[in-house]
C-alpha cells in the first residue's frame, strides 16, 4: 500500500533529519554517543582520519563466569553476585570470536591495519610497524600518548603517559588460564587473525612507553576499542 504523499514526504524528511543529524555529530573531533542495544554511553574521539571510542566497551547482555564460554567477562568476575567496579570502570572482557560481533551498529573491531594506521599517525617509525613480539614505538612514546594520565586506574610510574590524543586507554587486564594484569596492562583485540588458533592484539604496559603488537589464542579474554565504519 502506498503512502499519502504528505506522510511520504514526512517519512523522508524525517529520515533525512536522522542522516544529517548522525553526520554532523561524527564531523566534530570528540563527542559521545548512547549504544541503542543498552542505552550505554561512549566517548569517541577523531585521531587523524580515524574516530575511535575512548572507552573500552561495555556491552554485556550476559556475563560468564571464568570458566565459562559465553564469550563475555567482567575481570574478577567468578560467576555470582556483583561486578560493577570492575564493569563501570573498564567494561567488559571478551573472547575474539565474540569480540567480532559486539560493537555497536556503525562501528566495528579494528584491524591489525586500522592499528597501524593510528600508531603511524602516533609517530611509529616505518621499521618497527611489522615487529611482532617486541616493543614498538617506545622512542616516540607512541603507547603513552594513548594512556589516560595519573595513577587513578594505572600503576605507577605509568610511563610516559600524556593521553595527548583523548584515546584515554584504561589497563583493565585480561583473562588467559585467570585474570591478570588489571592496573598494569591493556589489552585490545584486533579483527585480524594470525593463524587458525591465533589472532592479533595490542598492549600497553604501565612500565613502558611503547606499544606490543601481540598475538595469542582466541579464547583470551581481552578488552575491545571499536572504531567508526
Amino acid at each position: 500500500m502506498k503512502l499519502p504523499y504528505c506522510k511520504f514526504f514526512l517519512f523522508i524528511l524525517f529520515t533525512a533529519c536522522i542522516i544529517s543529524c548522525e553526520k554532523d555529530l561524527f564531523e566534530k573531533d570528540f563527542g559521545t554517543f548512547i549504544d541503542a542495544r543498552d542505552n550505554h554511553e561512549y566517548k569517541w574521539v577523531r585521531i587523524g582520519n580515524q574516530i575511535w571510542m575512548a572507552g573500552n566497551l561495555a556491552y554485556a547482555p550476559t556475563v560468564c563466569g571464568p570458566t565459562a564460554d559465553c564469550g563475555i567477562y567482567v575481570y574478577d568476575y567468578q560467576g555470582t553476585g556483583p561486578y560493577a567496579e570492575n564493569y563501570v570502570l573498564y567494561g567488559c572482557l571478551y573472547n575474539w570470536e565474540t569480540a567480532q560481533k559486539v560493537c555497536p551498529d556503525g562501528w566495528h573491531l579494528p584491524s591489525d591495519e586500522e592499528w597501524i594506521e593510528l600508531e603511524q599517525f602516533l609517530g611509529m617509525p616505518f621499521k618497527e610497524l611489522d615487529r611482532e613480539w617486541d616493543l614498538r614505538g617506545e622512542n616516540e612514546n607512541v603507547g603513552g600518548k594513548l594512556k589516560e594520565t595519573a595513577f587513578t586506574h594505572w600503576n605507577n610510574p605509568n610511563a610516559g603517559a600524556t593521553d595527548e590524543v583523548g584515546f584515554c586507554a584504561l589497563p583493565g587486564g585480561g583473562s588467559y588460564d585467570r585474570f591478570v594484569g588489571i592496573h598494569n596492562d591493556a589489552e585490545f583485540w584486533t579483527a585480524s587473525q594470525r593463524d587458525n588458533e591465533n589472532a592479533m592484539y595490542r598492549a600497553l604496559s604501565a612500565s613502558e612507553k611503547g606499544i606490543y603488537r601481540f598475538y595469542g589464542s582466541k579464547s583470551y579474554r581481552l578488552s575491545i576499542r571499536c572504531i567508526k565504519n
